[in-house]
């Protein structure tokens, strides 16, 4: 018989498969199962059953145990292990009172047996009846299958529903609600009231106003939406997100209303954790600069409203690199925050004088080992000066950290506004004047800028004039730290890094450089430079046959600022020959934060190119949730200052998880800067941070030892219990 298979898609009848070698019985099989409105499926031998039954797709089979070649117990087992016949029923034909041949047939998977010989006419019923059933029981596990799915998706997703029958009373509640509550199913009588007993006494006022308010105004859809929490039984509070809907009945009058509670507990302590970083210092615990800027703003203008004078003290402590490499990143960082401490003392006392809090004084890190304080009034010019003395005998005195005793002093510039400034940029420039003056005077001391000071204006002319020449005397050089992947340690990518070895001024700092170069505008060509150079020698190693990886370049305000960045970045790549997936660009939070609206744009034009792109620093900066969705980023770099320490301090950690844990939730990926210490890693990996870079693997290289470190470790770097 051909193996073709019967098909007959516009059919609505039962398609039965009949499966035995007496051919007298299977012509009695299709006149009787067709008059019974079957549509019958012949096969003579157990392989062309198999093929038939793959191909036609039965409702039922019917088959005789005794076949020769394959016998019907072989027959039916190699049709239960295929994907489309676990759940057909097959009724398998006995010799009368085979008790034996009945239980092989159980056991081969079959659903029921018949005895020979027929009564054709009983046998179509039960056929159907077979059929009805199986389709029942295939429901009833598919609706079960769905249930336990949609269980687990809200069990994942901390999602619960309620159900609310306004005619009947009757309330419903999910699993996932009563475990969000940490209350046993069968324990509490469903109700409008046990549901408000557990939202805490001073939200409940809210809630019911507005699930009042939904059916008062007849508002339908999940448009309608609250925030509030709930009280688990165990005590804790958890966030939640509550949408409703409601439905009326033919009258207009309420009849249904249903409810999803969302749990953003994680998600809110992440962004509370994000939002606190915009305005204080994570090492500290002080205001940082955004705060400090906006602080001084407001005080300048009221100081001119009210025809008064204020003053900004800005301090850098003295050898402090020296110290953080005497004794460590640790002791370095226990020093800043005595440090810290001893500056709020100073000024505790005006701050306890001051009427409101506009005239209080703030105390800030402003980055590294520099801090600022602000005066918002003071009546002379004494005033100020009388702090910057208690600063320097209070910071002075020697400090005991971990067993070492540590002598520190700063160096502090004082200016006055609004003498000295007419706005905040205008001011700081003058008190980082006033500082630098005494440290070029001999440190430990305070210094009111004058105009006649000179020192770092003569210090900065010499930088700025020889960084004009430093491109074309082939004075600047670019090295190249390795990014490394942590679940594989495949080097994925570099970050190049820009130095300046001057022949007249030896090695400059990036530090003290690289801001002269953004006020005088030279950072635009310094910028295109390090582009063109890191994406021609990214280029290079791939005709070296090295391993192909990304290249991050760094770009400054000036280049992200200006209106053609993106037909320049598509110049360069096109002079280089790299493929434009093996460039990304890293951009600062306060860049993108400067003008939102325009870093969009601008973030949205660079990736219509295909490049990469990443925030630098994140953490150290002002930033948000609400901005950061906005942005087309592709990854975070957290910065050094939160991973030097991610292992011995808690705030560092739970700011690092928040971190990883809101950048993975926004589908980013996430790689840590300053990674030293093998615990360092390891404390990365539990909280799956994807890629490190640091001193564990590499420190900055130039081009050609980055080569022979990729030849040697074939571009794999050793993971620690992970042989390469």
């Amino acid at each position: 018989m051909p193996l073709s298979p019967v098909s007959n898609p516009s059919s609505d009848l039962y398609r039965v498969l009949v499966v035995d070698d007496d051919p007298t019985a299977l012509l009695l099989a299709s006149q009787a199962l067709g008059n019974a409105g079957f549509e019958v499926i012949e096969a003579s031998d157990g392989l062309t059953a198999i093929d038939l039954f793959q191909h036609a797709d039965p409702d039922i089979v019917m088959m005789d145990v005794e076949m020769p070649g394959l016998n019907g117990f072989e027959v039916c087992r190699q049709l239960r292990n295929l994907p489309c016949g676990k759940l057909v029923p097959i009724l398998m034909a006995t010799g009368q009172d085979d008790i034996r041949s009945v239980q092989q047939a159980y056991d081969a998977g079959a659903t029921d047996f018949v005895t020979k010989p027929f009564n054709w006419q009983i046998l179509g019923h039960r056929l159907q009846y077979m059929i009805r059933a199986s389709n029942a029981t295939e429901q009833l596990h598919e609706l079960q299958k769905s249930e336990v799915r949609l269980g687990n998706a809200q069990r994942i997703a901390r999602l619960g529903n309620w159900e609310w029958n306004f005619k009947t009373g009757e309330v419903y509640w999910s699993d996932q609600l009563f475990s969000m509550l940490g209350i046993r199913r069968g324990l509490l009588r469903l109700n409008y009231r046990s549901f408000l007993q557990a939202v805490p006494a001073e939200e409940r006022c809210e809630l019911r106003y507005w699930l009042r308010e939904m059916v008062r105004s007849g508002s339908t859809g999940f448009s309608s939406g609250i925030n509030h929490s709930l009280s688990h039984k165990d005590g804790k509070r958890l966030n939640v997100q509550h949408q409703a809907e409601i439905f009326f009945d033919d009258d207009g009058n309420p009849s249904m209303m249903y409810g999803t509670v969302l749990d953003v507990s994680e998600l809110k302590q992440a962004q509370d954790q994000i939002l606190r970083l915009a305005r204080f210092d994570s090492l500290t615990g002080l205001a940082n600069r955004s705060v400090f800027r906006q602080r001084v703003t407001m005080a300048m203008d009221q100081a001119e409203r009210q025809g008064r004078l204020g003053a900004v003290l800005f301090l850098d402590l003295d050898n402090f690199k020296r110290i953080n490499d005497t004794f460590g990143h640790g002791i370095g960082d226990m020093l800043l925050r005595e440090v810290a401490v001893r500056l709020s003392n100073c000024v505790l006392p005006v701050q306890q004088n001051s009427a409101d809090e506009s005239e209080m004084p703030l105390v800030s890190r402003f980055g590294g080992d520099e801090f600022t304080v602000l005066l918002p009034q003071i009546n002379q010019v004494k005033d100020a000066e009388k702090i910057a003395r208690i600063i320097l005998e209070t910071i002075g005195h020697s400090i005991d950290l971990a067993g070492q005793s540590v002598v520190i002093t700063p160096s502090i510039g004082i200016a006055i506004f609004p003498h000295h400034g007419d706005d905040v940029d205008s001011l700081m420039k003058n008190v980082d004047a006033a500082m630098y003056y005494v440290k070029e005077a001999g440190k430990n001391s305070y210094e009111l800028f004058v105009k006649s000071m000179n020192v770092v204006a003569k210090r900065r002319l010499e930088l700025e004039s020889n960084l004009r020449r430093a491109i074309e005397r082939n004075e600047l050089s670019l090295n190249y730290q390795p990014q490394v992947e942590l679940g594989s340690g495949r080097i994925v990518g570099v970050e190049a890094l820009l130095r300046w070895n001057s022949p007249s001024l030896g090695f400059v700092s990036p530090v003290e450089f690289i801001p002269i170069a953004e006020e005088t505008g030279l950072i635009s060509s310094i910028g295109e430079w390090v582009l063109r150079e890191a994406c021609s020698q990214a280029r290079t190693w791939q005709e070296q046959g090295l391993p192909e990886f990304r290249i991050a370049v760094n770009l400054s305000v000036r280049q992200f600022a200006r209106q053609n960045l993106d037909k320049l970045v598509n110049e360069v790549l096109l002079d280089s020959g790299l493929p434009v997936h093996c460039l990304e660009l890293e951009i600062t939070e306060n860049m993108l934060m400067d003008d939102v609206e325009g870093s969009v744009e601008t973030l949205h034009r660079l990736k219509a190119l295909g490049v990469c792109l990443a925030i630098d620093d994140f953490g150290t900066g002002y930033s948000s949730l609400s901005y950061l969705k906005r942005f087309p980023i592709d990854r975070l770099k957290i910065d050094r200052s939160f991973i030097t320490h991610v292992t011995s301090d808690q705030g560092d950690a739970s700011v690092t998880q928040a971190i990883i844990a809101v950048a993975h939730n926004l589908g980013l990926s996430v790689t840590a800067e300053g990674v030293e210490e093998l615990e360092q890693l390891a404390f990365l990996k539990e909280y799956n941070c994807e890629e490190v870079q640091g001193y564990y693997f590499s420190r900055p290289l130039v081009a050609d030892d980055l080569a022979q470190l990729l030849h040697q470790c074939k571009g794999v770097m050793a993971l620690p219990g992970k042989s390469n």
